[in-house]
């Protein structure tokens, strides 16, 4: 019998899960463009409340470009076409009830005709658990929502790379339920998805257990301390300590989670998290007897050949890293150069997905779809890395900034496919292992203290090899990612069931679902579709995340915490030095924070507090440092003066600034005699304190205990503070 999905979709009501992504927002175009006599789309835009997923819809989802045909066939009643037809629902398919309330679920699982799950975790090695979460447990919350239809039934979307590591032909026929890739090594070991789900649950656990060891919790503090230390942070702070080590905990959660994921799924013979969550997800649909249900597996996901328009792409694509590098000038590709790369533009996916949920409203229709093109018109690394290369050649030829002269050599050293062997011996792991070397060295060579000028060339040559270091880290990670695909696995993805299902679309009807992979021209499409569209709409976004990155840089919330932190950490460290009197007298850190807070116990004990104003009258001496901060310790604002101030300014500046003390040096007040007697004649009860009476005999004993050998006026940074001393009435920390 023939399909007419023109007929079918009339008046159909259509659920919709993950709709804001590269795939699913070309579904969604193309279901109302292709089908605008559809009933309802229900979307589920996830966000912390209705309004906000609404809100979230038509500023991000329908202003993207899969969503121009629309707008070029709608014009100004594009708003009024998507209001009637689309209704945006929040929802978390991670959730039970996927995040609605039970009356909500049911309302809504009843007024439908079928679900389209494209939502899924696609990151390569996420944590064990958010792969688990997404895909798996996801998957499990919609199977439960959908048994709430009046006919359920599902279409999930999933990967061809289920298959995991292997090679040969893979039929859409190959038993789902029960299998792992190392099925035929592994004989007579049986795969539970229910007993996989629960051990990893118990796996994540034990490692949430692991992290509360006590030997766990001092390194997480060693680290935690560690790291404050090196953003310039109090260690000490419980506070800013607690979150260092939780951030510390959280991070070698996710790492262990994640180190585990990688392992457990190479132990059932999957590359990644990703291919081996998904797989669990699809064992789940495959075990669901009692529904309609289909799965459809694309082969890689990649630039759109004709709808919304040729070359759209979106994300983190898989091609697109690898040709990124060949640009940035990397030549030898690890690669089998016979192994077919099999890739299928977006739209023919979203096609078969809208085909195969046609089918699905009306019949019962096969259990697993492949949209992959490598059994009809198969592409291989070889040809593929050949079109790379004169993609670069044609980005160097046309390429207006640089130097043309190296531009033009560029253009001319093609990429090549080359063994894991070769790769690893001659290109980005040598240069990596170089890179170590290097950086190893420079740290040894660098003065521990001291080394003025080296120290600086030693730090800036430092800085460019741990950046080489890491830009190869980063490119050979990018290689080992993809390994499974380019190297070691040569798939050969069947796809008979979407033929047939494609054979059965009535003859005027199939442009509108468009699936022919056999005619299909690679090197058109790789050239004037493919790699224009990676360079307009991904590789700006790589551009950006290959930058180095700015170092965090700790802000202090104030400048008591800056002094706080530093005296601590650097206590035994020379914060000042002067001479004077014939002898040369220097103050630590630790001598600095204790006399600063001797000033604020002295102050206090006078009756200093919150919100009064204390002046700070004084030539440049270490006792102007140690009196600020000890004003600042009492929560009070000091108000520093100009010491070449008249005794008349000094009164005005008294007066403006609601002075409640000064605190003056021995030399000043001995060059205003008077200053006390006219405080008291203009009425102010401004009190007037010297440094010998703030500091009593502390600072006579440091000054007797910490002289030097004479030698020039010397203050170090600390100590500029105070050349902070400006000529106005007063300065708000």
């Amino acid at each position: 019998m023939k399909l007419s999905p023109t007929e079918i979709y009339k008046d159909r009501r259509i659920f919709l899960i993950g709709s804001t992504g590269f795939l699913g927002k070309v579904t969604l175009s193309m279901l109302l463009h292709r089908f605008p006599n559809i009933g309802k789309v229900y979307v589920t835009v996830r966000a912390r409340s209705q309004e906000e997923s609404e809100t979230r819809f038509w500023n991000s989802v329908i202003t993207a470009p899969p969503f121009d045909p629309l707008r070029e066939r709608y014009g100004n009643a594009l708003e009024g076409f998507i209001s009637d037809k689309v209704v945006v629902r929040g929802g978390d398919i991670a959730e039970t009830n996927l995040g609605y309330s039970e009356e909500q679920a049911q309302a809504l699982a009843g007024d439908i005709d079928i679900i389209i799950n494209s939502a899924g975790n696609v990151t390569f090695n996420p944590t064990l658990e958010s792969g688990l979460r997404t895909n798996v447990v996801g998957t499990q919350n919609v199977i439960a929502f959908a048994r709430r239809m009046k006919r359920p039934a599902l279409v999930h979307v999933s990967t061809c790379f289920v298959a995991g590591n292997r090679s040969g032909a893979v039929w859409e026929s190959d038993p789902v339920l029960g299998y792992f890739p190392r099925k035929q090594e592994l004989q007579g070991v049986e795969f539970s998805v229910d007993q996989e789900i629960n051990d990893c649950a118990k796996l994540a656990e034990r490692v949430r257990e692991e992290a509360r060891d006590a030997m766990m919790v001092a390194r997480f503090r060693e680290l935690a301390r560690k790291r404050l230390n090196e953003e310039g942070r109090d260690a000490d702070d419980p506070d800013a300590l607690g979150l260092a080590v939780a951030r510390e905990r959280k991070v070698w959660t996710r790492t262990r989670l994640t180190d585990l994921g990688v392992e457990r799924a190479a132990w059932w013979g999957w590359p990644n998290i990703y291919t081996y969550t998904k797989a669990l997800g699809e064992q789940l649909v495959a075990a669901e007897t009692g529904m309609v249900r289909s799965i459809v597996r694309p082969s890689i996901v990649e630039s759109a050949l004709s709808y919304p328009f040729p070359g759209w792409n979106e994300g983190f694509t898989t091609t697109a890293p690898i040709i990124f590098l060949v640009r940035k000038g990397q030549t030898k590709i690890p690669a089998n150069e016979k192994l077919i790369l099999d890739i299928t533009p977006v739209d023919q996916v979203a096609s078969v997905m809208l085909a195969v949920a046609a089918e699905a409203c009306i019949e019962e229709p096969r259990l697993v779809y492949q949209a992959a093109t490598g059994d009809s018109n198969p592409n291989n690394m070889e040809r593929i890395i050949g079109l790379v290369g004169l993609d670069k050649r044609k980005h160097f030829q046309e390429k207006e900034t640089g130097i043309k002269f190296l531009n033009e050599i560029a253009a001319r050293i093609e990429p090549r496919p080359v063994s894991t062997s070769t790769y690893e011996k001659t290109s980005i792991p040598m240069i990596n292992s170089a890179a170590k070397k290097a950086s190893s060295l420079l740290d040894r060579a660098r003065p521990r203290w001291g080394g003025g000028r080296v120290v600086e060339v030693i730090d800036r040559v430092k800085t460019s090899v741990d950046r080489v270091e890491e830009i190869t880290r980063e490119t050979d990670e990018a290689f080992d990612m993809f390994r499974p695909f380019t190297v070691q696995n040569a798939y050969v993805f069947r796809s008979d069931n979407v033929r047939s299902l494609f054979e059965r679309i009535r003859e005027d009807e199939q442009s509108l679902l468009n699936w022919h992979p056999e005619k299909l021209d690679w090197y058109d499409y790789w050239l004037n579709i493919h790699l224009p569209g990676l360079t307009k709409w991904v590789f700006p976004t790589l551009e950006e995340d290959m930058r180095a990155q700015p170092k965090r840089v700790y802000t202090y919330r104030d400048l008591l915490e800056l002094f706080e932190t530093s005296t601590k950490r650097h206590a035994m460290r020379v914060a000042m030095r002067i001479e004077r009197d014939g002898h040369k007298e220097q103050y630590t850190y630790a001598d600095l924070r204790e006399l600063a807070t001797r000033a604020a116990a002295f102050l206090a004990s006078e009756g200093i507090k919150h919100g009064d104003r204390v002046m700070l009258v004084s030539q440049n001496a270490p006792e102007w440092g140690m009196t600020y901060f000890g004003v600042l310790k009492t929560g009070a604002t000091c108000i520093p003066v100009d010491p070449e101030s008249t005794t008349n300014e000094i009164i005005t500046f008294a007066k403006a600034g609601n002075a409640a003390a000064i605190v003056i040096s021995e030399t000043l007040e001995r060059d205003h005699p008077d200053l006390r007697q006219r405080l008291s004649e203009e009425g102010l009860t401004t009190r007037m304190w010297t440094f010998a009476e703030v500091f009593e005999s502390e600072l006579r004993f440091c000054r007797s205990a910490c002289r030097v050998r004479p030698s020039p006026l010397l203050f170090l940074p600390l100590a500029r503070l105070a050349n902070l001393r400006v000529s106005c009435f007063h300065t708000e920390i």
